[in-house]
């Protein structure tokens, strides 16, 4: 699998890239590294994280490094750090699920309003989880009002564990797999399901 490339940026704003000394540079995340990666990139002083190339999930698409460029963009979400990137969909892809992801610069798909859907409806801290021995603590805010779910059961947290990166359905418990989907805590892209939440950085205050 190839390693996703990205452009790294001292300042968030578009009009601080015409100004010399803002362009940080490029850099590449190898397979598995999303986290590692995007904790690197702040202590490097990135205050913007381009993805070179388009997250393309449409039908044919490489799924599997879609899903490593989702995971890096979750995991830029989760410490706060704004990411540039296009999303490409079919049609008739759900996009609603991933709008707690930061939100892309495009989405193409349809009516071209995905995107401006996405950014108007995008709230940090929207849909994270806490890591305990023994148990997940996942707090959604995309609805009105908190609700608080916690897995504790050893199917739940192998499940969770395989689809932070994404897996097959084979690979978990349907009955998990189920569960997990009723929550809408993730979102199936081709054969695979792939984990929504990150896990939580810095205390957001879910009230927006």
């Amino acid at each position: 699998m190839s390693n996703i490339r990205v452009t790294l940026w001292r300042e968030y704003t578009d009009a601080a890239r015409e100004i010399p000394g803002m362009l940080l540079g490029d850099a590449a995340v190898e397979e598995g590294a999303a986290t590692a990666s995007a904790l690197r990139f702040s202590e490097q002083g990135a205050r913007k994280v381009d993805l070179t190339e388009h997250v393309d999930i449409r039908r044919g698409a490489d799924l599997g490094f879609a899903l490593e460029q989702l995971s890096l963009v979750r995991e830029l979400t989760r410490i706060g750090l704004p990411a540039q990137w296009t999303l490409a969909c079919d049609d008739d892809f759900p996009v609603s699920p991933l709008h707690s992801l930061y939100p892309p610069s495009a989405v193409v798909q349809g009516d071209g309003g995905a995107a401006r859907r996405w950014q108007d409806s995008y709230r940090y801290g929207s849909l994270f989880f806490r890591k305990g021995p023994g148990f997940i603590d996942v707090r959604d805010a995309r609805r009105a009002g908190l609700r608080r779910l916690t897995f504790s059961r050893q199917a739940q947290l192998d499940a969770v564990r395989a689809l932070d990166r994404g897996a097959t359905l084979e690979s978990v418990s349907p009955a998990v797999a189920d569960d997990l989907r009723r929550h809408r805590l993730v979102t199936e892209i081709g054969p695979y399901l792939w984990w929504l939440p990150y896990r939580l950085h810095r205390w957001p205050d879910p009230r927006g």
